[in-house]
């Protein structure tokens, strides 16, 4: 009997250390045809989760309230939310930016979880589609590299970056294999424009005080320097593979972009008046 107890007790301690799934990973569904995925900003640690065995386990820190602020700013702009899926678990639980295997490494509930962020992006992207007929994904991330920039990942490599941007609109079978890819076919401008010219999300956050790469001022990046292209959730959950919703990887520095609520505001905001500017220009 006794022993009996101990094991009601124990199943029923572990049961209340675990969140519910809908408080692991939070989705949201908004009106605007924007989708925020904010894979790294989480930081619930449950006791009975086994932590990842290998890969990048650090959080992104601030982008979760940093998400929150663009949402804010996009509302009061447009009148209407994006849809946002919110990783609640800790990255050294649960990576959402990386395949099944790698991101949850067999934990069940991690499991469990990367489907539910996965799931909740593609029924925002099906909305979108449906209601908007195209649609912009942007993953939020965060990086400590010594050029402090905000990196735009398009699944281009820093070396294809290099090419010039006559080359860059000659590679149709680059140009297909972005997570850009319908956007590019919607953009009346060139390709290497909509990467990295004066409209490009880039050459926009620029314009508002924001340095960026790829942009006009910084098309490839330097000798030893840093620079994420983007992943898993743009390549899930972009255009490369169909579809009418486009993603870029947004990685924002920590200085001047995640360091304070002061700069996240200033972010927030410069972003915001860049969207609407892009969707004029490209879609």
């Amino acid at each position: 009997m006794r022993t009996l107890f101990f094991h009601l007790f124990l199943a029923a301690t572990l049961h209340a250390q675990t969140p519910a799934l809908e408080q692991l990973i939070e989705v949201r569904f908004g009106t605007l045809p924007i989708i925020l995925t904010v894979p790294h900003g989480g930081t619930l640690k449950p006791g009975n989760i086994l932590a990842r065995r290998y890969g990048v386990t650090g959080m992104d820190a601030n982008t979760a309230p940093l998400s929150e602020m663009i949402i804010e700013e996009l509302e009061s702009r447009y009148g209407g939310k994006p849809h946002a899926i919110f990783a609640r678990l800790h990255r050294s639980m649960l990576d959402p930016n990386r395949d099944l295997k790698e991101a949850a490494q067999g934990e069940p509930t991690a499991e469990a979880a990367w489907h539910r962020f996965h799931d909740g992006a593609k029924k925002a992207c099906d909305a979108v589609m449906k209601k908007h007929g195209y649609g912009l994904l942007l993953d939020i991330h965060g990086h400590r590299h010594i050029d402090q920039r905000v990196e735009l990942g398009y699944l281009i490599k820093g070396e294809q970056l290099k090419a010039s941007d006559a080359e860059l609109n000659a590679n149709a079978t680059l140009i297909a294999s972005t997570s850009i890819r319908d956007l590019d076919k919607r953009s009346p401008q060139s390709f290497a424009e909509l990467v990295r010219g004066p409209q490009s999300l880039g050459g926009l956050l620029e314009f508002r005080g924001f340095r960026c790469l790829p942009s006009p001022t910084k098309s490839y990046p330097g000798v030893l320097a840093g620079y994420f292209s983007g992943v898993y959730d743009i390549a899930a959950h972009g255009s490369r593979d169909g579809g009418t919703v486009s993603a870029i990887q947004v990685e924002c520095p920590w200085y001047n972009v995640r360091e304070t609520s002061e700069c996240q505001r200033r972010f927030a905001r410069a972003l915001a008046d860049s969207l609407g500017v892009y969707f004029e220009a490209h879609f």
